[in-house]
């Protein structure tokens, strides 16, 4: 049995697309030769098919074996085989959320239950009791992630709670914000200190095409200079721009302003307008 003290859930329904792969109810992460990507796309109850809804908030893998330890902190639920193994977990990923928090200026938002983390004990086990690719590295269902024990497993925490805090705080307007989604998640699995190396020498993505990219219909290539660059970009927003104003450009989305209009708020006299963020994001890399 695994032991537990209490338990919080609450669901997001998504579906997500890693390049031509398209993985209803789930967010996964796949593994490729050099660079990890991602990419999600939010669905609202209304979008889901009558017939199949029931099972999207029911969605769950395979639980550890007997003998596993649950730890609850006050945002998580981490099951891992051992105690020491679950605390350490649990503290990391605590900080992660403070870290988020403290990037987003998102102080005010609450979570509406627990967020669930199950850690496989190896690549083995998860792929058995999860069904996933050979090349998948994590997967989230509703508020949940399940991922193994490996030298990228901070990252990949990292990475999908931003996702789940992302989905949950902007509600149906992270649909359209599909960048900047990304762009925070890699920026949070990056200062997890496990992600996966990205070049630096990538030809810049004009921002009008960067925005509405859909790298599951991309060529490789592309996908991986995309990630890159919404990374940076955000990266660039945050720390040139202040955490503060983040917030407020954050919370403007999503009250309903336009991007522009967003933008202009939360960084008044900096940037007015995306164009203006491109010029000057350009002109930090010597562009």
């Amino acid at each position: 049995m695994i032991r537990k003290v209490v338990s919080g859930q609450w669901s997001v329904l998504k579906k997500c697309i890693l390049f031509t792969v398209s993985c209803p109810l789930l967010t996964t992460y796949y593994l490729l030769p050099s660079t990890l990507f991602m990419g999600c796309v939010t669905l609202t109850p209304d979008q889901i098919p009558s017939e199949t809804s029931q099972k999207i908030t029911q969605t769950s893998f395979q639980d550890l074996d007997p003998g596993a330890y649950e730890e609850q902190s006050l945002h998580f639920k981490v099951k891992a085989y051992g105690a020491e193994k679950a605390r350490a977990i649990s503290r990391a990923v605590e900080e992660d959320y403070n870290r988020i928090m403290q990037d987003t200026g998102l102080y005010s938002f609450i979570p509406r239950g627990l967020y669930g983390i199950t850690v496989y004990s190896n690549r083995e086990e998860y792929l058995k009791k999860t069904g996933q690719a050979e090349w998948s590295g994590g997967v989230a269902v509703g508020n949940a992630i399940y991922s193994f024990e490996s030298p990228y497993l901070n990252g990949t925490l990292a990475h999908e709670m931003t996702h789940l805090i992302f989905y949950e705080f902007m509600g149906n307007t992270s649909q359209n914000l599909r960048w900047l989604n990304e762009g925070l998640a890699m920026y949070e699995e990056y200062q997890a200190g496990t992600s996966h190396s990205l070049s630096d020498n990538l030809v810049p993505i004009p921002f009008s095409q960067m925005v509405n990219l859909v790298p599951a219909t991309e060529r490789e290539r592309l996908v991986g200079q995309w990630y890159h660059q919404v990374k940076e970009v955000v990266q660039f927003m945050v720390e040139q721009g202040g955490r503060l104003g983040f917030s407020i450009f954050l919370n403007q989305l999503r009250s309903g302003e336009s991007f522009n209009q967003a933008l202009s708020l939360g960084f008044p006299g900096l940037w007015s307008d995306i164009g203006a963020l491109e010029k000057s994001w350009l002109l930090s890399k010597g562009l």
